[in-house]
């Protein structure tokens, strides 16, 4: 079925996936940013990108809705164990295969292709930070969340650290989306060259698929996940 509601030109993008994460998909189809650009009202954010804003909402009038959980209306526990599952547990299995893909197409198709030197080099930078990212997420920082919502006691340092976490995690977002655009322009959208073999045209379509993830990833949390950790943290 189509959304049916009135989409709200002056709403956040990172609101307007919350709450119907069908238009996920077209956002980034369209290349606007919803995850580090959550905040960015609809109409903004189509004038930054040279859409028309009446255009966008059509299509988003018309995206088939979804029968999953809008994140919006998930707890703090259900949306940490959402991130995790989703996505952390995709990221540990496909960053490791992706590497060797990557390295492989880099040392064949290197010489008639010299980006795919920068492109490996983006990646694994990227992989170690996702990597140590996550490890950090699941062992400091998720933890600690799930207690804003069953009013387990906190100490004011304990608050202080939870918060100060968010802006570092946050920040470790916006330096993984940097990545991930550096990989895009380097690969030209992702554009597969007339001479690719099987293994480069698959590097290329994971790359992208990893970036697609990435971003629905980083929504979650900077949109959703922690503006409702923060709240609960203001409420308490």
């Amino acid at each position: 079925m189509t959304t049916t509601t009135t989409i709200d030109s002056e709403a956040s993008l990172g609101r307007l996936v919350g709450d119907h994460p069908e238009f996920a998909a077209v956002f980034e189809s369209l290349g606007i940013d919803y995850c580090c650009g959550g905040d960015t009202p609809l109409r903004r954010a189509c004038e930054e990108n040279g859409l028309e804003v009446e255009a966008v909402l059509e299509r988003l009038a018309t995206t088939d809705s979804t029968d999953e959980l809008a994140p919006a209306e998930a707890s703090i526990t259900e949306l940490v164990d959402d991130v995790v599952e989703t996505h952390h547990d995709y990221l540990r299995a496909e960053l490791p295969s992706l590497e060797r893909t990557v390295r492989k197409v880099a040392r064949v198709h290197g010489d008639a292709h010299p980006e795919l030197e920068a492109i490996e080099a983006a990646f694994l930078e990227l992989q170690e930070e996702v990597t140590h990212h996550i490890a950090d997420e699941e062992e400091n920082v998720f933890p600690e969340l799930p207690k804003l919502e069953n009013d387990a006691p906190l100490t004011a340092a304990e608050e202080g650290q939870i918060r100060e976490a968010i802006d570092h995690l946050e920040a470790e977002h916006d330096a993984a989306a940097a990545r991930l655009e550096e990989i895009r322009t380097l690969s030209d959208d992702y554009a597969v060259p007339s001479d690719a073999c099987t293994s480069y045209r698959n590097a290329l379509d994971r790359l992208q698929l990893l970036e697609a993830d990435m971003h629905r990833h980083v929504h979650a949390e900077n949109n959703v996940l922690f503006p409702k950790a923060e709240r609960a943290l203001e409420g308490r």
